[in-house]
């Protein structure tokens, strides 16, 4: 493929044959060489470029003459993360073009390591920061040519990496401070908001990442503020990015709050997030007046917010009726938010307890969230009543009532009751239980430890249900335990059985049960780690070598295979296939792909097809972030084996979009997440690849454990713009 990959790329880029093949309509020979260019691009990116003249094709395609193929290689340039393939990239910043895409990639190259981390620890502090300045004024040059020119069409990318890179100074901030300020201080033509709205994201990334060491200051401040009380609905997407942005500096200020009474929920959000706030200035009682009105807005991730803010600055001194008649709130988010609120507020007073009790009882007709929340907010008011009727709880067939028991249990202390469900048959049972059980029993628990590390991989339906999380919590809970043959044993089988698996989504629990050995295990053990040492997971191969050269005191060779590149998906540029995700309840929403994350999108399309997510739950439902799901046994450490590498870019985590959930970089199995609202944090680390194009109100909707009952490939219904911003 290395041979093949350049002599495709001579022929699609070499001496003007792009141009040439728009004049003639193209040759079959010169689509085929594109083709094998494309190809070849994404396999490296794919492979993370792991042979020398891997970062030199890229680079021949990155400065060729085939626009799509040279954007394509700028995007895989930087998903390596690699430091020095910034010398590659900075000459790319010089023309409009590509000045977008390679802005992004070296903002993203510089997530990876030092250069030399032995050179730069000898330099004089005056000598370090010479990389980062150095693209610190590429930067600010290349935003400069886009501030003169009459389509600043790459302006925002230019200005969202000014922000999130890594600077090496206060210089260096300062000045990329003031020059996302100059646009925000530009007028542009009517209607482009887009170089505001990157400005706005880079300073939101300024301000969050470097929040110990630089704050924006108050000429910035000011801009931002100014331009967040200007309410145009034309305009809606400056003004949500100025707040995320305000909000990360913690600059929103009483007369923002005041002014946020548009129809935009996510500004109202933030308005509430402010006022649940300490840094927020407000007189007298008008902190609570708004946060009342507020708890009557018609969004119900507004009102979430808003009881969450009444929690934290009205319940001390005004009582806790707002929560009490939130308890009602006909969005169950918003109800569950009010009743873990009780639990740690008004607590004494008995007709609150009442309430809480009343919605904790094992006969309550209410949903199975509802119950367990409720339960876990008596235990903390009232734990003798809670302990009426954790029994009950512990042993019903909703293995989730049987989770929330756990840690009812946990608070109580309850000792028999976390003996029991520690060896319950539900995974994320036990590891809400062991760990707990261990830390107050201590070697008393050693056989139930044992069980836990004997689990073994079964069959539910079509899915591979492997014990990974309740494995992964025993070896946690072993550390610093007293070594038995019984526990060495235990550990040590655990790990053979589960590299026998050969699914490399086992790292987390095999890199415990690794690090479990090294404390309690001996040269006895080495042949099983010597195993590992070709093992298909070099991290893992790499903490096996460690280990056995501790117990044999002989250097050893570490040598895992080379990771085979999957082939690149079909060029079809953004996938034609819509995705229908039919809920238990008979509501449905719908996917549509963005084209920059290709492999993402064709395993999540390959997996649908094959009914792969079928009757699997959205098991984790964080209000106000994401909901996430998609593992067949409903937790983080069960799903599809292969690793799925990112695919970050441009796109931003917008509300709406969906993104590949990981345990770190390069890490994505089958499970995904739909954000509930924006969330720059997650930019630049989770890979994006689809939108919810139908069917947001049904995806707010989703509670903890609510299962999809089918995926179908389906021709899109609508046209369907993806968010903007």
């Amino acid at each position: 493929m290395r041979t093949a990959a350049i002599v495709g790329l001579a022929l699609a880029l070499g001496a003007g044959g792009a141009v040439a093949a728009r004049q003639r309509g193209g040759t079959p020979e010169r689509d085929r060489a594109r083709e094998v260019t494309r190809r070849a691009v994404l396999e490296i990116e794919d492979a993370r470029a792991p042979h020398p003249d891997d970062l030199r094709t890229l680079a021949l395609a990155a400065r060729g003459q085939d626009p799509q193929l040279q954007l394509l290689a700028i995007r895989a340039i930087g998903r390596l993360e690699r430091r020095d393939a910034i010398p590659e990239l900075l000459p790319l910043l010089t023309t409009q073009p590509t000045r977008a895409e390679a802005a992004n990639a070296i903002a993203q190259s510089l997530r990876g390591p030092a250069l030399s981390d032995a050179v730069s620890s000898r330099r004089p502090s005056s000598e370090s920061g010479q990389l980062e300045q150095a693209v610190v004024d590429a930067l600010l040059a290349a935003g400069a040519q886009e501030l003169t020119s009459r389509a600043p069409v790459a302006l925002s990318a230019v200005a969202r990496s000014l922000g999130r890179m890594p600077h090496a100074s206060a210089a260096q901030r300062q000045a990329s401070e003031a020059f996302l300020r100059r646009i925000l201080e530009t007028t542009f033509r009517a209607a482009n908001d887009e170089p505001h709205i990157g400005a706005a994201r880079g300073l939101e990334s300024l301000a969050r990442i470097n929040r110990k060491v630089h704050r924006l200051s108050p000429e910035t401040i000011e801009k931002l503020q100014e331009l967040a009380l200007i309410s145009d609905p034309l305009r809606v997407e400056r003004r949500r990015n100025v707040l995320l942005a305000l909000a990360a500096a913690q600059g929103i200020d009483l007369d923002v709050v005041r002014s946020i009474r548009d129809g935009d929920l996510e500004a109202r959000r933030a308005a509430v997030m402010a006022l649940a706030g300490a840094g927020l200035q407000v007189p007298g009682d008008e902190r609570l007046r708004l946060i009342r009105q507020f708890l009557e807005d018609d969004a119900p991730l507004v009102r979430f917010e808003a009881v969450r803010a009444w929690a934290a600055r009205g319940a001390g001194s005004e009582g806790c009726a707002p929560l009490v008649e939130a308890l009602t709130d006909p969005h169950p988010s918003v109800a569950l938010a009010a009743l873990d609120a009780l639990g740690d507020q008004c607590n004494d007073d008995p007709g609150v307890t009442e309430r809480v009790a009343t919605a904790a009882r094992p006969d309550n007709i209410a949903a199975w969230q509802r119950r367990a929340h409720a339960l876990v907010a008596l235990a903390k008011r009232a734990p003798d009543r809670a302990a009426v009727h954790l029994d009950s709880f512990s042993r019903h067939q909703t293995w989730q009532l049987r989770l929330y028991a756990a840690r009812v249990a946990v608070l109580l202390g309850d000792v028999a009751m976390l003996t029991r469900l520690a060896g319950d048959e539900d995974d994320n049972v036990v590891e809400a239980a062991l760990p707990a059980l261990r830390e107050r029993s201590g070697s008393e628990t050693d056989a139930i430890v044992v069980a836990a590390l004997g689990r073994k991989t079964r069959i539910v339906g079509r899915h591979q249900v492997r014990p990974y999380q309740a494995v992964l919590a025993a070896a946690t809970a072993l550390q610093g335990a007293a070594a038995t043959p019984a526990l060495v044993g235990a550990l040590s089988d655990a790990l053979e059985r589960i590299s026998e698996e050969r699914c490399e989504t086992s790292r987390d629990v095999r890199l415990a049960l690794i690090a479990r050995l090294s404390e309690m295990g001996s040269a006895e053990q080495a042949g099983v780690l010597s195993e590992l040492l070709t093992d298909i997971d070099p991290v893992v191969a790499a903490a096996a070598g460690v280990l056995v050269t501790k117990w044999t005191g002989k250097p050893a060779i570490v040598d895992p295979p080379e990771r085979a590149p999957r082939p690149a998906p079909a060029d079809s540029g953004t996938p034609t296939e819509a995705v229908r995700i039919e809920m238990e309840d008979g509501r449905h929403f719908e996917l549509r792909f963005f084209s920059v994350a290709p492999y993402a999108s064709a395993r999540f399309l390959e997996l649908a097809r094959i009914g792969y997510y079928d009757r699997l739950a959205f098991q984790r439902v964080v209000p106000n972030f994401v909901i996430q799901g998609g593992g067949p046994n409903a937790n983080e450490y069960c799903g599809d084996c292969p690793f799925a590498r990112d695919e970050v870019g441009l796109v931003p985590h917008r509300r709406g979009t969906v993104g590949i959930s990981t345990r770190g970089r390069d890490t994505g199995d089958s499970q995904i997440f739909v954000n509930l609202v924006d969330s720059p944090r997650l930019d630049h680390t989770y890979t994006v690849f689809a939108y919810v194009c139908d069917g947001m109100e049904v995806v707010e909707s989703i509670q903890e454990g609510d299962r999809m009952q089918r995926l179908s490939i389906v021709t899109p219904a609508k046209d369907c713009a993806p968010p903007t911003g």
